[in-house]
């Protein structure tokens, strides 16, 4: 893909989350903690959060359109939770909200600090697998 040419968000979306079923790319993308957890909690968006910021970040508008948050583990019990954030409406996108959904936890987006993204390790080989080339 041209990254010139915006991908359509929600095409992304729906590529990033058939991406996370696939056994080869869990084991491609999450380190062995969120591995673990990833199967043992049988959701399969489980530990993509920061690959999946990192690609949508770079397909979708960059620095223009999006900020990267994070909730730090220092402020929430669960662990590090990456998502995005729009700069135009303040809406927020995280297609990885249902690892803590389906749990029934509420994620506490007030907590959220802004990062910038840095390192694309995770995020170019979790984009290689939806045929993303950066």
């Amino acid at each position: 893909m041209d990254l010139n040419k915006e991908m359509p968000l929600e095409k992304l979306i729906e590529k990033l989350q058939l991406a996370f079923t696939n056994p080869n790319v869990k084991e491609a993308v999450l380190d062995q903690e969120w591995l673990e957890k990833n199967l043992q909690s049988g959701i399969d968006s489980t530990g993509f959060c920061f690959a999946a910021c990192q690609v949508i970040y770079k397909c979708n508008g960059q620095k223009v359109k999006w900020l990267v948050k994070v909730i730090s583990r220092k402020k929430w019990e669960y662990g590090s939770h990456y998502y995005l954030q729009n700069k135009q409406t303040n809406e927020i996108l995280d297609i990885t909200k249902d690892q803590y959904i389906q749990k029934g936890i509420s994620i506490p987006y007030e907590l959220g600090k802004g990062v910038g993204i840095r390192g694309y390790s995770k995020g170019i080989i979790l984009a290689k697998h939806i045929g993303i080339y950066f």
